[in-house]
């Protein structure tokens, strides 16, 4: 989440200082805008409902969530960020913010890569079973519904 916000704070400094705006007209750049946080935010609601925050913040390591959007895509919350960030960047119709929304997607891809790692070292198996079903950030088809 720390990369929306820091995607919102360029985007913002960025037209302020004048620096190239992207070509969009103003209504499309909000209708852009609107429909990825329209995306994004139940995405997000979602993906917290499902996850408690007891496992999000790493005080619960024993439970491999696989319901809700788990059940479609692997890292929904890193989804979702990546989402509102470009959200951000495109409503401020902000080039610069567009770069650094881009930089942010590659730093939250390479965190899940990291994270995936960890997780199959604690889940084995049934971590690399869940993870050939289901998409990392893209759905796979199918969705697999588990038990928690």
């Amino acid at each position: 989440m720390p990369w929306v916000i820091l995607v919102i704070i360029v985007s913002f400094f960025a037209n302020r200082a004048g620096l190239p705006l992207l070509p969009l007209g103003e209504w499309a750049s909000y209708l852009a805008c609107a429909f990825l946080a329209a995306l994004g935010i139940p995405l997000l609601a979602l993906a917290l409902k499902a996850c408690p925050l007891t496992i999000i913040g790493g005080r619960e390591r024993s439970v491999l969530v696989t319901k809700g959007p788990y059940s479609y895509i692997r890292h929904p919350i890193c989804l979702s960020c990546v989402l509102l960030a470009f959200s951000a960047a495109i409503g401020f119709r902000s080039a610069v913010g567009v770069i650094a929304a881009l930089v942010a997607s590659a730093i939250v891809y390479l965190h899940a890569l990291y994270e995936e790692r960890g997780l199959e070292r604690r889940f084995g198996s049934a971590y690399s079973e869940y993870k050939s079903k289901v998409g990392m950030f893209v759905p796979k088809g199918k969705s697999t519904k588990g038990p928690r």
